[in-house]
């Protein structure tokens, strides 16, 4: 499984510095690597701050194996509240480590919300791009409860350091593409105003 993991991994890498953080190239690349890694789901939710400046996050992408029950769109996991239901993930994830165990390890509420999706076990790890802890990507195993070993935990980790590399680019690319926009502004006004 090692060695087919980390060809996944390498496929994905490829597929997001071609075709970018787009959504359907983001959800073939979990695809890839929960097939390689024969997971139930993959997902990535992304940090949002709240009008009142509360920190939540948000599930934005998902892969589920057939047998596996799609959350992607379920409510209670949207503008999920640090604070309130996973205070726990705030430190490990924000400074730059994986967490993982099965939901009877974590405490309530979050215990309660990883129970409703079926989940056994679970790995995560954040997403940080330029220095910012954007968010965080996960595997859930539905069938068993398993200690997730060195080498699913690097796999995990080049997966989320592939999608913060593609957002990274993605930033770059709007950031120029606005530029461009201006500077077309900017030569219109001047060719109007000299004509």
């Amino acid at each position: 499984m090692a060695s087919s993991a980390f060809a996944a991994i390498m496929n994905v890498s490829q597929l997001l510095l071609e075709k970018g953080f787009e959504p359907s190239t983001v959800a073939e690349a979990l695809g890839k690597v929960g097939v390689a890694l024969d997971v139930d789901r993959v997902y990535i939710f992304e940090n949002v701050t709240s009008p009142t400046g509360e920190r939540l996050c948000s599930q934005r992408y998902e892969w589920t194996a057939a047998a596996a029950s799609a959350q992607l769109d379920n409510p209670e996991l949207q503008d999920v509240s640090y604070a309130e239901v996973l205070p726990s993930w705030v430190a490990p994830l924000s400074s730059g480590k994986p967490l993982q165990g099965p939901p009877r390890d974590f405490p309530s509420p979050a215990r309660e919300l990883l129970e409703s999706q079926d989940i056994r076990s679970l790995l995560v790890c954040p997403i940080t791009v330029g220095g910012e802890w954007w968010g965080f990507v996960g595997f859930d195993d539905c069938r068993t409860e398993r200690q997730w070993p060195p080498m699913e935990v690097s796999v995990l980790q080049a997966l989320s350091n592939a999608l913060a590399g593609s957002l990274r680019h993605a930033r770059l690319r709007n950031m120029l593409s606005g530029v461009q926009s201006q500077l077309r502004t900017i030569i219109q006004r001047c060719e109007t105003t000299t004509s």
